[in-house]
């Protein structure tokens, strides 16, 4: 709801959308329309009470403004120079007080961006649409306190306020009359339209007429003008049938009649006022008196030429109107005794003969062209503009300039049209009479003399004012004694040919609904009854008599002989000796036509009775007629009734009419005289060809014919599938080389859209046949279903048995969407369809929704996007089937071959830079589904690789500018575009209609289109970008200054507006649709900030407006007992329910929630802004500083853990299948925008049908009564895959969720400042949080364990267990708590490894903290973490199978876990030595993996060097390797196992140490020296201490060690002396490895006396003479 300082338009459009959906709704939902409105009318009720004034310019204000300071409600502003002028040029330019201006230019300062004009155009858009809107909330005030469905505590507090503020009647009122001030304000808008045209003309003269900004605003200016004038004639109209009209209000309207002197929009807008004036006070139902009604004739009826000198017809149709009303006083004595001495029979005669004058001066001319002038002119048919034509004399033409009239216009001018007809027909029937028998008579006395046609007229005004108005009609129809019945009755019997023409045109549109239609053909059946209960006469229209003239046409037309012609069909015109004669026939069987045409497109009875007549046979008789010589608009109006017999159609029914058809265009329903007018047979292709020739230059026929082609391509709706073809097999088989209708569609594509649609003589008949074309085009593609194709080849299903047609590969091959799909790669037709989208912006932005233009532009978007669709499939699956089967090249004009001029549809696409430009431009001009439909091709287009790539490469594949980024900031197409996204997502929502407004509709499409278009190319800048505001370079992304981005006005400060604002829930709990919403929103926003090309911007802006403090005080948790559009989120049921997706969305908004604070984290930290890292360090613990300096408390980051995988919460189990058992869906899993794999539910009921279809023999009934269990089953199955779906997008929500939740604690772990007690009872809180869950999913959800465990891992290594020492009491209670959390996740991490859990990532994590707790037992025992002998005890507890698993991982597998398993292994082996518990020595030895640990050391030099060269990731498996057995070497049983296996034979067959370590490695690499060095040392350590655990006992194996070795110890030893290295070779580091190394042989050689042992043997052997040198 707007607030007070809402501008005024902002509020006005606000209003003007509840009043115009309070229209809408149903009764019980505008209970709360005075809570809606109701603020806003107290703010703004000033203007409703002053909404016809307008204050004029003053030299007062002037001078303020002059001044450079001027006071706007109470606040003062400095202006400018430039502000001054434009401020005075919009107030001389609207008249409008310069102050009041100066209010109105502020307020458009910010529309520049949203409309892309100057801000002295927008001053003056705005001026003019804050009149239109107040003018049009008064009419829906007014409109509203009429309609009779209203709560009648609504209807008191309407009534109320409409009396008071606007009609200004009753003791309240605080306004004067509402009537007298409507008629000076229309006054005043025709006088200012006057002036416009002058200052045109002024304009004209001084050469400034042409420039763009002048046109376009004066345009608009006189546009918005006639709508003004147009909505204050429904509010005098509304107001004078409220009865606050005076009498001498009437005359002033009367007089005021004498002013207009032409015939346009002014003419027109007088009739709705007019007719209820004469209504309320010439007419019996009116509040006047005889009296009143008496004097007003006089001044009525006068014959004065200050009335009739400029416009006769317009003063007669007031005076046949007036006395049409009048006459009802004397009807039935209703004066009865207020007429003393009157003579009433002199004023009957004299009535009459006025009635009579009014007529012979053009009356029903002038209200025939009211009537038929307010429709649309676009789509009126031919043969009625015909006929209207051709009764219509007198009355001039409207001007082509003048704007359509508006529905809500239509209806109030019919409705006083209704009321004229029926007094007409009630009051004037001796007139109607008199009328017929002089129409007779004349016709009688000379047939060639012109006749009085009035009675055509009146019929003829019927039509119009009763089309499209089934309900107005229903008064004909419900009771048949009404007057309006017997005029039916009496004008259908005896008819002329005019009289019946125009009776049928009446007819047609008095059966506009399925009732009025059926009641419309009882009718004209030739047992009905009229009103009497009498037989009707047999002169009366019938069917019989109908079909009988047609029959009769046609054969006189087919009998008479054709001279010889180059062609057949070329015929040139119709000339009167084919004609029937009397001139009219040919339009009365137009009308007949027309007539059988709307009655079978409304009623399937009518529809049944057509086709199943057979003497004669109407469809028969139409494609004889269409055969034959006859006018253009009788075969179009023969391919019109074609159309509508399929309306509703059966497929056996539109395979005969395709027979028919094909038969007629090969010349089979050519008559034998016109076949012997050619001296030879022709062959079928000659009567094709011809009739597509004769066809395609007349607009009638061809558009007809196209749309017949249409009706007969679309498929009926039994069959879901589509699966079957809407015309038989070998259609055209016996005249044609490939069966089909290919060459239907080649003349439409490729004749009548690619060339003859450019030739077409009027625009509007060029945007029909584009409409028409397109329509054909799309309904072609729209029945093929690729699937079948996809089912065919990867399901297990029988397709060629399950679908209708005969196999796939004949549905495949002679599918009309195949020829059309070559098509659209012609490079004509390419053309032609982005001719049809580049239109001009002036004549979309002005078109009807329903407009040739408006459709044709759509039709042409959904074309491309369904192409898109299908291009892969085509290409890849469908063109290599029907390529061979291709025919020749045609050298026909009318049935063309594609050129294939394009490899793909983007290819012809990319010809045109301004297809983005012109697509973006109509997501602004307020056609709902055209809107949504560019957005969809914006999204296709903008996120095609092809298109992408083609767009950023140049020459010899430079990267550059975004070609469609250059083309959009051409002529300010982007900001134009852009202002109307902000617009889309700045108007409110409908709280009522929800997901149905068009307004929402939008907002989801815009969002769809930015975040398909970043996700497709998110490392560079795309339109997306563009839109959204940023500057966008070749590679890089920006901001301009002073650009609506810097100052916060560009659409993603209004996304981010939505964000903050948008409230999803209500006191019914949270909403599906606003959810919904927000989730895209939020899904473009973290599209940016986790982009590098636009993160640093995108965060810096977020930071700027506080966004992680308002997403954390929007809140984070869900509350078990939130109710999601009234369902509680628990049970599999739940989940089946449309606010299960709102669910879904909600869970990811708050992972992307989470993300964003861990993105905003790690950058505040990086920037080092302490202040404001303790401020989100503070809201994530539960504090936030509001304004004001207060403090909320809301939920801390610990607190968020209701988001865990809850599978239990709505588990169920599948259904009990026998049917599907074996059904294999597979097929149907795609990937969802979060890449789950989830069911495509219309592929899921697509291949059950397909399954069911199989199961089915040929024939078999399906009952009725009760569904088949196969049907009960696929239901079942639907239900269950729509629950799978859900559930997947749950879990992989809540596993998203867990992911950030944990990734920001992480965060917080590593950037926090917390020191000592802080931070310990930070990882404490933590720990807390975290470990119920991994306890519970530890080894049941591999996920989300997966998750938890890395952070209790991140949490234990950041542990500083060295200074924990604590000896404050607080300090202790902590540290106590520490560690029995820490000895809680132990147990939780070795349960899980026992258990074998999940991946081997998982079980390396367990690994990891099991190790780095038992670490810390060992090394800081002594401080607050106490309890190894709990902790060996607790191993031992889990026993062989811990161990045994630990083993499998350290045995093989995944690098990091077998590093893990071995480091772990260690920190075990370590424990018990320092426990003095041999129970993981003995279980290692019992499970053999000493003895397999021993066994690799065979190898380990290979590998060594290996990892040094090609593997440096298994280094540390190495290394774990080794660490391990020096572990067990530490100890005495652990040494003496890996002695027992034979540890020295397998050092021994590695040959590690069997040479010099510079011949075995390149020595002059001193870095892999330095590393084999390592591995001496590491096994030289291991065998150290596995002799010195021993003793005594392996001392020889010491010896003989160093004996077999010798050479390789002394050259170490040297050379840790110093000696034997050489000049320049040694290293750094490589020397610290020698003295280690060095170090380790002393080890081994003190443990085994070796010194001591070769002294001894030395001096029993004697001295050897060798010497040898070891170097």
């Amino acid at each position: 709801m707007a607030e007070a300082d809402t501008g005024l338009l902002d509020a006005l459009q606000s209003l003007h959308g509840d009043l115009l959906a309070a229209t809408e709704r149903p009764k019980e939902q505008r209970l709360d329309l005075p809570a809606e409105i109701g603020p806003l009318l107290e703010v703004w009720g000033d203007k409703f009470k002053a909404f016809l004034d307008k204050p004029t310019r003053s030299k007062t204000s002037r001078d303020a403004v002059l001044s450079g300071k001027i006071t706007l409600s109470d606040e003062e502003y400095t202006i400018s120079k430039e502000f001054q002028e434009i401020a005075l040029q919009v107030a001389d330019e609207v008249d409008l007080d310069e102050l009041e201006t100066s209010r109105l230019v502020l307020e458009s300062q910010n529309d520049e961006q949203v409309l892309g004009r100057s801000l002295r155009e927008c001053a003056i858009i705005r001026f003019h649409q804050q009149r239109k809107y107040l003018l049009s909330c008064i009419r829906l005030f007014l409109e509203l306190s009429r309609i009779d469905e209203m709560p009648e505590e609504i209807e008191d507090w309407l009534a109320a306020y409409v009396n008071e503020l606007i009609l200004g009647e009753g003791p309240a009122a605080k306004i004067q009359r509402l009537v007298p001030r409507c008629m000076a304000a229309m006054k005043h808008i025709r006088e200012w339209l006057h002036k416009i045209v002058e200052q045109v003309t002024g304009a004209t003269v001084l050469g400034h007429a042409g420039e763009a900004e002048f046109r376009e605003t004066i345009e608009f200016s006189r546009v918005s003008l006639i709508q003004q004038h147009e909505l204050l004639s429904v509010i005098l109209c509304y107001a004078i049938e409220r009865r606050v009209a005076t009498s001498q209000d009437f005359i002033d309207f009367f007089k005021s009649l004498k002013e207009i002197g032409r015939y346009d929009y002014a003419t027109v807008h007088v009739f709705p006022p007019l007719g209820a004036f004469i209504t309320v006070f010439g007419s019996t139902e009116g509040n006047g008196d005889l009296d009143t009604s008496r004097k007003l004739n006089d001044v009525v009826c006068q014959q004065s030429e200050e009335y009739s000198r400029n416009l006769p017809c317009l003063h007669a149709s007031v005076r046949a109107w007036w006395l049409a009303e009048y006459s009802g006083w004397y009807m039935d004595d209703a004066a009865g005794s207020l007429l003393q001495g009157v003579d009433i029979d002199a004023e009957d005669r004299q009535r009459s003969k006025q009635f009579t004058e009014a007529l012979r001066d053009g009356a029903f001319d002038m209200l025939l062209a009211v009537a038929a002038d307010v429709k649309s002119p676009e789509w009126q048919e031919p043969a009625r503009v015909g006929i209207r034509q051709w009764l219509q004399r007198k009355a001039p033409a409207l001007p082509p300039d003048t704007p359509p009239f508006s529905d809500f216009f239509q209806a109030c001018l019919m409705g006083q049209m209704e009321v004229f007809i029926d007094a007409f027909i009630s009051n004037l029937p001796d007139i109607l009479r008199k009328l017929r028998i002089e129409e007779d008579e004349q016709r009688q006395l000379n047939q060639a003399h012109e006749q009085d046609l009035d009675l055509e007229r009146f019929l003829l005004i019927i039509a119009f004012s009763y089309e499209g108005r089934p309900e107005a009609a229903d008064a004909f129809w419900a009771d048949p004694e009404s007057n309006l019945a017997g005029f039916l009755q009496w004008a259908s019997r005896r008819a002329s040919t005019p009289l019946v023409s125009a009776f049928c045109e009446m007819l047609q549109s008095l059966s506009e609904d399925s009732e009025s239609a059926t009641s419309a053909h009882e009718f004209l059946l030739d047992d009905g009854h009229h009103a009497a209960g009498k037989i009707r006469r047999s002169l009366s229209l019938t069917w019989s008599q109908i079909l009988k003239e047609l029959d009769f046409f046609a054969n006189k037309i087919r009998e008479k002989p054709v001279p010889a012609q180059t062609h057949a069909y070329k015929t040139g015109k119709f000339g009167s000796e084919q004609a029937e004669t009397e001139p009219e026939s040919a339009m009365m069987l137009e009308c007949y036509l027309r007539l059988m045409t709307k009655l079978s497109s409304q009623s399937e009875t009518v529809r049944i009775f057509l086709l199943s007549e057979d003497k004669p046979n109407p469809v028969v008789l139409l494609f004889q007629l269409i055969s034959s010589l006859v006018p253009s608009r009788l075969r179009a109006c023969a391919f019109n009734t074609l159309s509508a017999l399929m309306c509703r159609k059966r497929i056996d029914e539109s395979k005969l009419m395709w027979y028919y058809l094909d038969s007629c265009l090969s010349g089979a329903f050519i008559a034998s005289s016109g076949r012997t007018a050619t001296t030879n047979p022709m062959p079928p292709s000659y009567y094709m060809e011809g009739l597509f020739e004769e066809m395609s230059s007349r607009f009638e026929e061809s558009s007809s014919f196209i749309e017949l082609l249409a009706s007969l391509t679309c498929l009926p709706q039994e069959y879901p599938l589509n699966d079957v073809l809407p015309f038989q097999e070998d259609l055209g088989a016996a005249t044609r080389i490939r069966p089909g209708i290919d060459p239907y569609i080649d003349f439409a594509l490729g004749h009548i859209f690619a060339w003859r649609v450019q030739d077409a003589s009027e625009v509007v008949h060029q945007r029909i046949l584009r409409y028409r074309c397109l329509e054909f085009a799309l309904t072609c593609l729209s029945t093929f279903n690729e699937d079948l194709i996809i089912f065919g080849n990867e399901a297990s299903i029988s397709v060629d048995a399950a679908i209708s047609s005969t196999d796939l590969a004949s549905y495949v091959s002679l599918h009309p969407s195949v020829r059309v799909m070559e098509w659209m790669f012609d490079s004509h037709v390419i053309k032609a369809l982005l001719n049809t989208l580049h239109q001009d912006p002036a004549e979309v932005g002005a078109a009807a929704p329903d407009s040739p233009l408006i459709l044709s532009i759509l039709r042409a978007v959904e074309v491309i996007t369904k192409v898109l669709d299908l291009q892969t499939t085509y290409l890849d699956l469908i063109r290599p089937i029907v390529k061979p089967q291709a025919r020749t090249q045609s050298r026909s004009t009318y049935i063309p071959t594609s050129n294939g001029a394009y490899a793909s549809v983007e290819d012809g696409l990319m010809t045109s830079l301004n297809l983005v430009a012109n697509l973006g431009s109509y997501c602004g001009i307020g056609h709902a589904h055209l809107t949504l439909a560019s957005l969809k091709l914006l999204e296709k287009i903008s996120t095609s690789p092809k298109i992408i790539s083609a767009w950023q490469t140049g020459p010899e594949r430079q990267v550059r500018r975004n070609k469609a980024i250059v083309a959009l900031e051409e002529n300010g197409n982007a900001t134009a575009i852009a202002g109307s996204f902000i617009s889309e997502m700045s108007s409110p929502l409908d709280l009522y209609r929800k997901t149905e407004s068009p307004g929402y509709q939008t907002k989801m499409y815009i969002l769809d289109f930015l975040y398909s278009c970043i996700r497709a190319n998110p490392d560079r800048p795309t339109v997306a970008h563009l839109l959204l505001g940023f500057q966008c370079e070749a590679e890089t992304l920006g901001v301009e200054a002073r650009s609506p981005f810097d100052q916060g006005a560009s659409l993603f400060h209004t996304l981010l507006g939505i964000v903050v604002e948008l409230v999803i829930s209500d006191e019914g709990g949270m909403r599906q649709w606003l959810i919904d919403l927000k989730y895209r929103v939020m899904r473009v926003l973290r599209a940016l900030w986790s982009s590098s090309l636009s993160s640093g911007i995108v965060l810096e802006q977020l930071r700027e407006n506080e966004f992680v403090f308002h997403v954390l005080l929007q809140g984070l948790v869900m509350q078990p007992s939130s109710i999601w559009d009234g369902f509680e989120p628990n049970g599999p049921d739940f989940l089946t329910t449309p606010a299960a997706q709102g669910y879904v969305e909600y869970l990811s908004m708050r992972s992307m929630a989470l993300e964003y604070i861990t993105h905003e984290l790690c950058s505040v930290t990086q920037s080092h802004t302490p202040a404001l890292k303790r401020r989100i360090f503070d809201a994530l613990t539960g504090q936030v500083l509001i304004d004001g300096g207060e403090t909320m408390t809301i939920p801390s980051i610990f607190e968020l853990q209701d988001f865990l995988p809850q599978e239990d919460l709505f588990a169920t189990m599948p259904p009990e299948l026998n049917v599907y058992r074996d059904l294999d869906m597979r097929v149907c899993l795609e990937e969802d925008d979060d890449s789950n794999l989830v069911y495509n539910l219309g592929k899921v009921n697509e291949i059950l049908l397909l399954k069911r279809n199989q199961n089915q023999p040929p024939g078999t009934l399906v009952s009725q009564q009760e569904p088949l269990p196969a049907d009960v089953e696929a239901d079942h199955v639907k239900i269950y895959a729509a629950y799978l779906n859900r559930l997947t997008q749950v879990n992989s929500s809540s596993h998203k969720i867990l992911k950030a939740w944990t990734t920001l604690l992480m965060v917080m772990t590593d950037s926090n400042d917390f020191k000592g007690t802080n931070r310990i009872s930070f990882i404490l809180q933590a720990l807390q949080a975290i470990l119920p869950s991994l306890e519970i999913y530890g080894s049941d959800n591999v996920s989300a364990a997966y998750e938890l465990a890395k952070l209790a891992k991140v949490l234990l290594f950041s542990l500083d267990f060295s200074s924990m020492d604590m000896t404050d009491k607080q300090a202790r209670s902590i540290g106590s708590l520490i560690s029995d959390k820490l000895f809680q996740l132990f147990q939780a991490c070795l349960q899980a490894i026992a258990k074998w859990t999940g991946r081997p990532q998982l079980r390396a994590i367990y690994y990891s903290i099991s190790y780095r707790y038992i670490t810390a037992l060992v090394d800081h025992g002594q401080g607050i973490l106490s309890g190894r002998h709990k902790t060996a005890k607790t191993v031992q507890v889990f026993g062989e199978r811990l161990i045994n698993v630990v083993c499998d991982d350290a045995g093989g597998g995944d690098g990091a876990c077998q590093t893990a398993a071995l480091t772990l292994l260690g920190t075990l082996v370590n424990l018990g030595r320092h426990e003095n518990n041999p129970y993981v020595v003995e279980t290692l030895n019992r499970l053999n993996f000493i003895g397999v640990l021993v066994d690799s050391l065979r190898n380990i030099m290979e590998e060594w060097i290996t990892v040094s060269q090609s593997a440096p990731d298994q280094q540390h498996y190495q290394d774990a390797k080794l660490a391990l057995l020096l572990q067990l070497c530490q100890t005495r049983d652990g040494a003496k196992n890996v002695l027992h296996a034979n540890l020295f034979r397998a050092i021994d067959l590695s040959g590690l140490f069997s040479a010099d370590p510079e011949l075995q490695v390149n020595a002059m690499d001193a870095k892999a020296l330095a590393h084999h060095y390592t591995l001496l040392i590491k096994v030289t350590r291991i065998i150290g201490a596995a002799i010195v655990s021993r003793g005594s006992h392996n001392v020889a194996q010491g010896r003989r060690f160093l004996t077999e070795h010798r050479l390789l110890v002394m050259h170490v030893l040297k050379r840790s002396a110093g000696i034997g290295a050489g000049p320049g070779r040694v290293d750094g580091g490589l020397e610290e490895n020698i003295q280690e190394l060095a170090e380790a042989f002393m080890v081994i050689i003190i443990a085994t006396g070796f010194l001591e042992y070769e002294s001894e043997a030395c001096a029993t052997q004697q001295p050897t003479t060798n010497t040898i040198l070891f170097h």
